[in-house]
């Protein structure tokens, strides 16, 4: 058994790595941390009691350091901005401690992106190369097997780059391709803030930041800089999920070998299911799978991704990610059905 750790266990990326780890045989969850609730998990997640017998502990400088020094692996589920302060004084005082940052404090390899796309100027450059960028099925399989520090991907990102990274990989890319992404609401976190709470997102559906989530600059480093990308994603009224249809153009390219491409991509993976038809939401409710299918015509490829938000682009990868680098077979604690509704 190998122990493991959450900082930050009140959000809902906290909560979704509590019930993947509760069923994972190799891990033990020895500490959850919280700055704003005590006594044990199921308190706070009534749906995890009898599941786990955690408890919340406080989230302080010498409670983190305690912590890092006593597990194998560190998940940090906090807000944009604080794992860049926090995790680098953890894996320089436990030299043996892997880590797993489900923000978006370390995918990016240049700090100015961090004052350009994030908004705050990075508090530890140095360690934006120590960083392994986390989606195993893009590419980064065997560089995560390898890490101290993976960067587990964005939601956003994980859906439009399944979605694209077959094309780009295969070479049949031949312009500007476009992503309209839509989230649920759990993708906006656990606070109510204006514009995300139920009553404003129940009966409504909006596009939001097009062209400039932060999620775009790491699709366009996963494919490489010369595959050009526009972005928009959209908010809709329903908990979670995401749902991408990507318009990629791809020339002359027929669709035996668009199809060809996602085959040679996606048929091993354990967690992509290669559709027939257009994938929905509920299909993939509560997994780390995403379901992906393809229409290609007039020299133009319509790919659509189905994930769960909380899934597949949050905690599932990054117990698949924890799996890699401990060397546990990748499907560990992951291979479940969809709900379904």
């Amino acid at each position: 058994m190998i122990k493991a750790a959450i900082l930050g266990g009140t959000g809902y990326g906290g909560m979704e790595l509590l019930r993947y780890l509760a069923g994972h045989p190799e891990v033990e969850v020895t500490a959850v941390t919280s700055r704003s609730q005590k006594g044990p998990v199921a308190n706070r997640w009534a749906h995890l009691a009898g599941y786990t017998d955690a408890a919340f502990t406080e989230d302080t400088d010498d409670t983190r350091r305690l912590i890092a020094t006593s597990v194998d692996v560190l998940f940090a589920a906090k807000p944009h901005g604080v794992a860049a302060s926090e995790l680098p004084p953890l894996l320089e005082a436990a030299p043996d401690l892997k880590v797993i940052d489900l923000s978006g404090d370390f995918r990016l390899p240049d700090a100015s992106a961090y004052d350009a796309w994030y908004g705050y100027t990075h508090p530890h450059a140095e360690w934006l190369g120590r960083s392994e960028y986390g989606l195993p099925e893009c590419g980064q399989r065997e560089a995560v097997a390898d890490a101290r520090l993976v960067a587990n991907p964005g939601c956003h990102a994980t859906a439009a780059l399944i979605a694209l990274w077959p094309l780009a990989r295969a070479g049949l890319v031949t312009g500007r391709m476009a992503v309209n992404s839509v989230t649920g609401s759990s993708g906006s976190g656990a606070h109510a803030k204006a514009g995300t709470h139920h009553p404003e997102r129940a009966s409504n559906f909006k596009a939001y930041r097009p062209l400039r989530h932060q999620h775009l600059p790491e699709v366009v480093r996963a494919l490489g800089s010369a595959n050009e990308v526009d972005f928009v994603p959209h908010s809709a009224p329903f908990a979670r999920g995401i749902h991408v249809t990507a318009f990629v153009p791809v020339g002359d390219a027929t669709e035996e070998q668009v199809d060809a491409c996602f085959h040679d991509a996606y048929a091993d993976e354990p967690f992509v299911r290669l559709r027939d038809k257009p994938p929905e939401v509920r299909a993939v409710a509560g997994t780390n799978l995403a379901d992906v299918s393809v229409t290609t015509g007039r020299g133009v490829a319509v790919v659509m991704v189905a994930i769960d938000n909380l899934g597949k682009g949050m905690a599932g990868t990054a117990v698949q990610n924890l799996n890699l680098v401990f060397g546990f077979p990748e499907t560990t604690g992951l291979d479940r059905p969809g709900a379904g509704l």
